[in-house]
């Protein structure tokens, strides 16, 4: 009686043996050629494909049963600008059927695949610059029929495979996808460096698909895709499940796509639940794409943060720029070519956005773009504090864009602002602003600079740092006084009211006019800001009350100097020192005081002789 270990070897020899039980029936029954010509056949019944081989060819049996054949070229049917070349293609079948000289093909292993694709000519670029606006008007309406015909041509139409496809698996590795256009820079390649399917077929039957992806260059971007795919041609519906796609190299943090949904393979139409991730931005909602239909990208997103540099391209160039800055001294036509081939909707709520050195906090904004207009309606959210509330209208139908945006700010932390922004000016208080704003122009410099419109603000409970009006103020009336101030007075203002109106106009904001209530004193007047250099210069009058004096004994104020205008000059950087801006313009105050003071003796002489007068 034979042992245990005897037991196992024999069944470890009995798959051996029928191997090769199976081999000798092969060898015996079929040759080579009779092989690769049913081979051939089955491909092209169930693929469509045309199978010629210039290289070796031999039978196969070990680990896939079937044919190797050594520099094969596949022809698909209908594509002459394609062409495919396998440095080996192997051919798995089904033992069985083999035996009574059927061919079921089991598996397709494809290595060393050449894929060359010639792009046909292109016609004319899109070039919309040189339309006036009549003839945009026209383009709109001859694109919007053309995309109605496309939708009524695709109705008919079906994705169509010469058979019902049944490969149980197919493989392809180190492949090469070549592009080549017309010119020079307008190749590419795609390394494919696994492609992998199961059960392939178009009965709705789940087929799992694994994908690799490399796209060389000086900054290589990787694409991962695992799923699971069921193509229904039937009833042309393809459903799409547990798709994942991993992107790396083409953002600083690799970007993770999560999809699931169905697809409408003739009307072109895909519904899909999506899921990203990209750094710490995660988001989920649901996405739908219809090439005929407008808007054709729709959209609803949930996202816990947006941030323009974690989309910023990786790559050494992209890792020393400064995101969304232009180059200096250059002026780039605003890009509405491609701005009116968007036909898209997008419902956005986002936890925490980030513009710049902003945060807005629970923003929920509708994005629509279609023929070159993109509305921004409306925009919410929090913002230091406080809370924003905005709408937006590109305008870029005509070659010279529009930009028209209104809306408010309520309760903004200004100390919090100030800070964000590096100002070297500290003010504290919470401020609120409306503004109706519009610009025109053909590149983004001229949309900024053009801005023109009024600005609204208020600034409640104001306390100014490092610039003491009333202490300036105190000593300018000690010093007509003639007196030694005895009390150090701070070097803040605290401000019962504070407001503003701002117009923008040729790349300035002008304040006029600027108000401000002290305790013991008033201000008005106007001002200047380049918005370039951030340079300023206002000019106001103060007004005095008798308090003035309650600081400090050398500040008392008589009748003579609360009946003129106190000038108060101002110039200096927007975040320059705050205590250097300002002075009081005392040769001016001493001239007043004297035309005062000849003004008073007049009415006092005239007023006795009119009393002699009447006597």
């Amino acid at each position: 009686m034979p042992t245990t270990s005897r037991w196992l070897l024999y069944l470890l020899l009995i798959p051996v043996l029928l191997l090769l039980v199976a081999a000798l029936l092969l060898r015996l029954i079929l040759d080579e050629e009779k092989v690769l010509e049913m081979a051939a056949g089955a491909l092209q019944e169930q693929t469509g494909a045309t199978l010629t081989v210039e290289g070796e060819s031999a039978i196969s049996l070990f680990p896939t049963l079937g044919v190797d054949l050594r520099e094969a070229n596949l022809i698909l049917p209908g594509d002459e600008s394609t062409s495919l070349h396998a440095r080996s293609l192997v051919i798995g079948v089904q033992l069985l059927p083999l035996l009574s000289r059927r061919i079921a093909i089991d598996t397709i292993g494809l290595d060393g695949l050449l894929i060359r694709v010639q792009r046909a000519e292109p016609g004319e670029k899109l070039d919309t610059s040189g339309l006036s606006n009549e003839q945009l008007d026209a383009f709109y309406r001859e694109r919007r029929a053309a995309l109605e015909q496309r939708a009524k041509d695709a109705a008919g139409e079906a994705l169509t495979v010469p058979l019902d496809l049944h490969v149980e698996r197919l493989t392809v590795t180190d492949a090469r996808i070549e592009t080549a256009g017309p010119g020079a820079d307008e190749s590419s390649v795609v390394e494919v460096e696994k492609l992998q399917a199961f059960g392939l077929n178009l009965a709705a039957r789940p087929v799992p698909v694994e994908l690799r992806l490399r796209f060389p260059g000086d900054n290589p971007v990787k694409l991962r895709l695992d799923g699971t795919l069921a193509m229904d041609q039937a009833a042309q519906k393809m459903a799409v499940d547990k798709l994942h796609i991993l992107v790396e190299g083409a953002t600083a943090e690799p970007l993770e796509l999560r999809a699931r949904g169905e697809v409408d393979v003739s009307r072109q139409i895909a519904d899909l639940a999506l899921e990203l991730t990209l750094g710490e931005m995660r988001g989920d909602g649901q996405l739908r794409y219809a090439s005929f239909e407008s808007p054709q990208i729709d959209t609803r997103l949930q996202l816990n943060l947006f941030d323009p540099v974690l989309l910023a391209l990786a790559g050494p160039e992209a890792a020393t720029a400064e995101p969304g800055q232009p180059e200096a001294g250059v002026s780039r036509p605003l890009p509405l070519d491609a701005i009116r081939a968007i036909d898209s909707r997008a419902e956005l709520t986002i936890d925490r956005a980030v513009f710049g050195v902003h945060s807005i906090t629970d923003l929920a904004l509708t994005v629509r773009a279609s023929d070159g207009l993109v509305t921004v309606r409306p925009a919410t959210g929090a913002i230091y504090g406080g809370s924003i509330d905005l709408q937006a209208t590109f305008d870029g139908r005509y070659n010279t864009a529009k930009l028209a945006t209104t809306g408010s700010v309520q309760e903004v932390d200004v100390a919090a602002a100030l800070s964000a922004l590096e100002a070297g000016v500290t003010l504290t208080g919470t401020a609120r602003a409306e503004w109706q704003l519009t610009s025109a122009g053909r590149t983004a410099e001229e949309l900024m600079t053009g801005l023109t419109g009024p600005v609204n603000a208020t600034v409640d409970q104001a306390v100014l740092e490092d610039l003491g009006v009333e202490k300036m103020l105190c000593e300018a009336v000690a010093l007509v006084n003639r007196e030694r101030m005895q009390t150090a007075l701070p070097d803040s203002s605290r401000f019962r009211d504070l407001s503003m109106a701002i117009t923008l106009g040729e790349g300035e904001a002008r304040l006029k006019p600027l108000r401000a209530e002290l305790p013991h004193l008033s201000l008005s007047g106007n001002g200047r800001l380049d918005l370039a250099s951030k340079d300023f210069k206002s000019e106001f009058k103060a007004r005095l009350s008798p308090g003035l004096g309650e600081l400090d004994p050398a500040c008392e104020v008589s009748k003579r100097l609360t009946s003129i205008d106190w000038p108060v000059e101002c110039e200096g950087q927007i975040t320059g020192d705050p205590g250097e801006w300002c002075a009081v313009d005392t040769e001016e105050i001493i001239e007043d005081l004297a035309k005062y003071e000849v003004q008073r003796k007049v009415e006092k002489e005239a007023g006795k002789l009119l009393d002699k007068l009447f006597d």
